[in-house]
């Protein structure tokens, strides 16, 4: 028998909002909810649902609005049925404030400098996606809608970029497709898009390439800049490069030998075909210590590193401390800033200083946060 499901209302103030772009909001007796489709410092009615540990809540009406709020371009949002873009209801540069805002907040807990703290914000907030990937069951095609296992069915979708637009429009004209319905091992078909391809991926792994195609050049345009201001090294590490997306611009800007290490060997034959002069691409799975300890080139003196890594960030710090032992410098780009705040602290522990922690908005109207940094060796 099913454990009944306990419903209550309450009203109660925005006082923060989660990493994942919902409202904080404490219930009168003291159990913290998250809501979705709420801003910072708003009244709200709350509807909360309990089943045994589990814990849900919904907004039921906006008591005190903030005069931020906007009419959302998407009418997947409007009707509540995506939530891919859960931050489209509040205008940008408020959307920004708070990103900056979160970036301050960590700086303070890990005893850095917040004076430099800043946010580079994007020229175009909708019609920027490169890519995109989708799900379909054979009759729908689309998201799948944030906290559920249901497909948001999208005939049109405002942030992607107009090369994505014809895809999608292509996509939906071949439905209904048998070929895409559940299997026994499969509950959907993936079906990845790119700008930079005629034809889409089916239930096959894209390499990796930031989502955003003005942005990134923005992250190149700093990453130049802050490698002209830093000594110059007799070799650079570059963990998790990927394709050579920063690689080019180390090579370029430095002029000195780069050991590229990347784990995916997709990524790497991608590399390795654009015949960078200096690049030594080697593969290291960075998730695995026995792979950090038998696959890493040795130490080196006059080091400096470059990291972009997955969400995860540094898993293995303990194994690749030698590394960071004896760098010069560490420019550390992270696409999750609690795994950045985690090796931010371990780099602290290295002996390395937080000269500067840049928050560039790589995705418009969600709470992701990009943030660019640079550590240098403790005098």
């Amino acid at each position: 028998m099913l454990t009944p499901v306990l419903k209550d209302r309450f009203t109660g103030v925005v006082r923060d909002l989660s990493t994942d772009g919902r409202g904080v909001v404490q219930a009168p007796d003291g159990q913290v909810v998250f809501v979705a489709g709420v801003w910072h410092g708003e009244e709200v009615e709350v509807e909360r649902s309990r089943r045994g540990k589990s814990t849900s809540a919904e907004l039921i009406s906006l008591l005190q609005p903030l005069d931020v709020r906007r009419t959302p371009e998407c009418e997947y949002h409007r009707d509540g049925s995506c939530g891919g873009c859960p931050w489209m209801f509040v205008d940008y540069p408020t959307q920004l404030e708070q990103k900056q805002a979160r970036l301050f907040k960590v700086l303070e807990r890990i005893n850095s400098n917040t004076a430099g703290c800043s946010m580079l914000g994007a020229r175009e907030t909708l019609n920027y996606r490169n890519r995109a990937q989708f799900k379909s069951d054979g009759v729908k095609l689309g998201y799948v809608a944030q906290g559920t296992h249901e497909i948001a069915d999208v005939t049109h979708c405002p942030v992607l970029n107009d090369v994505n637009q014809v895809h999608l429009r292509g996509l939906r004209q071949s439905l209904p497709n048998s070929d895409w319905r559940p299997s026994k091992n499969r509950q959907w078909t993936t079906i990845d898009i790119d700008d930079q391809r005629a034809t889409p991926l089916i239930n096959e792994r894209q390499a990796f390439r930031q989502g955003n195609s003005e942005q990134n050049e923005q992250l190149r345009a700093w990453l130049k800049h802050r490698l002209a201001s830093l000594s110059r090294p007799n070799t650079v590490f570059e963990l998790f490069c990927g394709s050579g997306n920063l690689t080019e611009v180390i090579v370029e800007q430095l002029g000195v030998p780069v050991i590229a290490i990347e784990g995916d060997e997709g990524s790497l034959d991608v590399l390795s075909a654009r015949n960078l002069s200096r690049v030594k691409p080697v593969r290291v799975n960075l998730f695995s210590r026995n792979s950090i300890v038998d696959d890493m080139p040795k130490c080196q003196s006059g080091l400096g590193v470059v990291l972009d890594p997955p969400r995860d960030g540094l898993k293995e710090r303990e194994a690749l401390k030698p590394w960071f032992t004896r760098t010069e410098w560490v420019v550390y780009v992270s696409c999750d800033l609690a795994t950045w705040e985690r090796d931010a602290a371990f780099l602290q522990s290295c002996g390395l200083d937080l000269d500067e922690a840049t928050g560039l908005d790589m995705f418009p109207q969600t709470p992701h946060i990009e943030t660019l940094s640079v550590f240098t060796r403790r005098a």
